[in-house]
């Protein structure tokens, strides 16, 4: 499971109860969080490489989930697989439609000047598409935290996100089995991305979680966990 931009591996906390009764459940810290390190200078490609590489450690069989920006990476991963029995991508965004430059400038300069609340907030509520009450309520948990200190993360990848190409996916050439979610309630960006990538793959089915947004994984998790086992009940074994 590959966690999205502004989060970490705790962002499937969960979701995790509802799965492990079936799966062994991999959950990743990507790179300059948790427990994983950075390197210098970022690019997008290096977290697609890592992700493949962890997909392969955990060995035949495994099945690939990413949300958000996780989602994306997971695509790119997926390319790079034989043999990859399935691939759920919740809500990858398609390139350049998250935020523009000037937004990305305001979040660091919220950052570097000490105010990472307001910033994971603004993030929040303008790209992940938060309420106010939502947000507020997140703010009560022991994860805001955990949010706050990665902050500085966010803008390299939003930049990374905004100078994309989806075509680099190559997601015509995909051949494991997908299932791609998307909230009745989320973002525009994620519905428009979502359909883009439907019309793009070939074996993708498309499935709406009625009621939900782009943050399944908190507000829904027992449902996410069904479309992820209902969907592995009909991969190959490996």
């Amino acid at each position: 499971m590959v966690h999205g931009a502004g989060s970490a591996r705790w962002g499937f906390d969960l979701v995790r109860p509802h799965l492990e009764d079936r799966f062994t459940v991999w959950t990743v810290d990507r790179r300059g969080r948790g427990e994983s390190g950075d390197g210098d200078g970022y690019a997008l490609e290096r977290e697609v490489d890592d992700v493949a590489a962890v997909v392969r450690e955990a060995g035949p069989g495994a099945l690939l989930f990413g949300h958000s920006y996780g989602a994306l990476l997971s695509a790119g991963a997926a390319g790079l697989l034989d043999g990859l029995p399935g691939l759920v991508l919740y809500e990858a965004p398609m390139g350049g439609v998250l935020v523009d430059d000037a937004w990305i400038d305001r979040y660091e300069q919220r950052v570097e000047a000490g105010d990472r609340d307001r910033a994971v907030a603004d993030f929040l509520r303008d790209v992940a598409g938060y309420s106010d009450e939502e947000i507020d309520a997140m703010r009560r948990t022991p994860a805001w935290e955990a949010r706050v200190e990665i902050a500085p993360t966010v803008p390299r990848e939003l930049r990374a996100e905004r100078a994309f190409e989806t075509e680099w996916l190559r997601l015509r050439e995909l051949r494991p089995p997908c299932l791609l979610l998307v909230g009745s309630s989320s973002p525009e960006w994620a519905r428009r991305s979502t359909a883009a990538f439907a019309e793009a793959i070939p074996t993708c089915e498309v499935h709406e979680l009625e009621g939900q947004g782009h943050g399944a994984a908190v507000s829904a998790p027992e449902l996410l966990a069904s479309e992820i086992v209902g969907f592995a009940g009909g991969c190959p074994d490996d």
